[in-house]
């Protein structure tokens, strides 16, 4: 009998002994499950973000932006966004998400190009704003990319980031060709207004083709600033400056503006081009 009850609390325990070493090596066991999983997670690309994630940053680096000039967010948030755009479904995407930051989009009359615009959280009181084209082939290939890239002169500060107002679509083939127009500012003291023509050719984008001819002279753009003077109204100055396009007639408007010793005043006269043979002349 006793031979019996001892065999008997030897079994239980022996089991009562494995089933504790077993409950202690539980935890352990779950915590290098999440140690790998946390490294997993640690290693995720910040490129995962979500867009609004990064126009948020781009925001708010704002602040830092005037202690160190760090403009680093921007261009994250811009890298973003074209890959973004460019993806299959995207030129049907509205991004409303991104309209708390600013961001929108304006869309060219025959519906195939767009262009997401916001003031760079980096101005001054010279305007800098961002235009990110999208476009749409006419094999539904979608094509993104940022319209400050297709200026000449890449490092040149001063070069006009308006905020662009109307987009035409020009009849001209085989390429295509947008006329944008719109307004900006250099200073706080000298509103501008210009025109760009946009012209897509197998996939290749410029603004660099010289489509206007005025007088002798054949530009790549329309531009007119003129000085603010104290007594003057800027909204009023702004309208005035402001380069119209009649698609009926196919006619485009502009002011003369005289270079003096006190800066470039407007003559109250308006200069009218008319587009035929793919050009305004």
């Amino acid at each position: 009998m006793k031979a019996t009850l001892f065999l008997y609390m030897s079994v239980v325990f022996l089991l009562f002994s494995c089933g504790a070493k077993h409950d202690k090596q539980q935890p352990g066991k779950t915590s290098n499950t999440d140690t790998v999983v946390q490294r997993k997670l640690d290693s995720v690309p910040a490129k995962t973000d979500s867009l609004e994630h990064l126009a948020a940053n781009m925001v708010a680096s704002a602040e830092s932006y005037r202690n160190d000039g760090n403009t680093e967010a921007e261009g994250i948030f811009i890298d973003a966004f074209i890959e973004a755009l460019k993806q299959p479904k995207a030129f049907e995407t509205d991004f409303a998400n991104l309209k708390k930051y600013e961001i929108k989009v304006l869309t060219a009359d025959d519906g195939r190009l767009r262009v997401f615009y916001w003031l760079s959280p980096y101005s001054g009181s010279m305007w800098h704003v961002q235009n990110i084209v999208q476009y749409k082939d006419e094999n539904d290939a979608v094509i993104a990319l940022s319209f400050n890239s297709l200026y000449e002169d890449k490092d040149d500060e001063g070069s006009p980031t308006p905020f662009f107002e109307h987009i035409y679509a020009l009849n001209t083939s085989p390429q295509k060709t947008y006329l944008l127009t719109g307004y900006g500012q250099m200073s706080g003291t000298e509103p501008y207004s210009v025109s760009h023509t946009l012209v897509i050719d197998h996939a290749k984008f410029s603004i660099n083709k010289a489509l206007f001819k005025t007088g002798k002279a054949v530009k790549t753009q329309l531009f007119a600033s003129a000085e603010l003077k104290e007594d003057q109204d800027k909204e009023k100055l702004i309208a005035q400056l402001a380069i119209t396009y009649n698609p009926g007639g196919k006619t485009i408007s502009y002011p003369e503006v005289n270079e003096t010793k006190d800066g470039s005043v407007l003559t109250g006269k308006r200069n009218v081009l008319t587009f035929r043979d793919g050009m305004f002349k």
